[in-house]
């Protein structure tokens, strides 16, 4: 099953890539369906339990929406790329992904989503490092403070004084 998996995944690797190349009929490469590939291949190391492939594939599509300038589906691949590196155990790292993705939400006009995914990178490195999940939550507050949603703003604040009460750090 995995090893099928894993020969579905470089299928569709090999479609992206032939996607992005250029030609003397084809001047410019199809970004969009090359990052449709990377997103097939993204779903399919996963289920074979490849991560760190998975991440890769993410990341390979967040750079294509990137270049086709859909910076919200770029933010989504990047937050599904720090989602594999959570599965690896990475975590640092996939609190800089997610914040980078929260960034490009910020950018595209979805504040809400961003607010959600620094809360979610804040929930992730919570019991790693507190002082970390405290500044996500409190940017998180920020950027629903920015929107008027007061009642989440405090859920977050009041989640970040959580963490410090708790770390003795008032």
């Amino acid at each position: 099953m995995a090893a099928q998996k894993i020969n579905e995944a470089l299928e569709h690797i090999a479609k992206a890539e032939k996607y992005l190349k250029t030609g003397f009929l084809k001047w410019k490469p199809d970004y969009d369906s090359a990052a449709t590939e990377y997103g097939k291949a993204a779903v399919a190391f996963k289920n074979a339990k490849q991560f760190d492939q998975a991440r890769e594939a993410c990341l390979r599509e967040a750079e294509a929406h990137e270049n086709n300038k859909a910076l919200f589906h770029a933010a989504k691949a990047y937050e599904q790329a720090g989602m594999m590196l959570k599965e690896m155990q990475r975590l640092p790292e996939a609190v800089q992904l997610i914040e980078k993705a929260s960034m490009m939400y910020l950018e595209n006009g979805t504040p809400d989503t961003a607010a959600i995914a620094l809360e979610r990178a804040g929930k992730l490195i919570e019991n790693v490092s507190p002082e970390k999940a405290v500044q996500l939550y409190q940017q998180a507050a920020s950027v629903f403070e920015n929107e008027e949603r007061l009642r989440q703003a405090l859920e977050m604040l009041g989640k970040a004084s959580r963490l410090l009460v708790r770390g003795r750090r008032y």
